[in-house]
């Protein structure tokens, strides 16, 4: 095959970010765009945290700008920023 010419862009089409991001949603239950800590506390135990309450909280108090204990949909950005940089990241 002849590959002159041929620019890789070089990115991944499902992103940490975005499968992240997906897995927090998938842990919404009622599927009101809230995610509690009860759902998060069950997504950090998935993605095999060893204290997932304790990672819980510090999840909330990193991302709930609103201060009302859960993460909304405007919020769970920085969540995903947060499980990033903790090196949490689907297998």
């Amino acid at each position: 095959m002849n590959t002159k010419g041929i620019i890789s862009i070089g990115y991944q089409i499902n992103s940490d970010e975005d499968q992240l991001q997906g897995m927090f949603k998938m842990f919404d239950k009622d599927k009101n765009g809230i995610l509690t800590r009860q759902e998060l506390n069950e997504a950090f135990s998935r993605l095999g945290s060893k204290f997932p309450a304790w990672r819980t909280w510090r999840a909330v108090r990193h991302a709930d700008a609103k201060g009302d204990g859960c993460i909304s949909e405007q919020e769970i950005n920085e969540l995903v920023k947060y499980a990033l940089k903790r090196g949490y990241k689907l297998k």
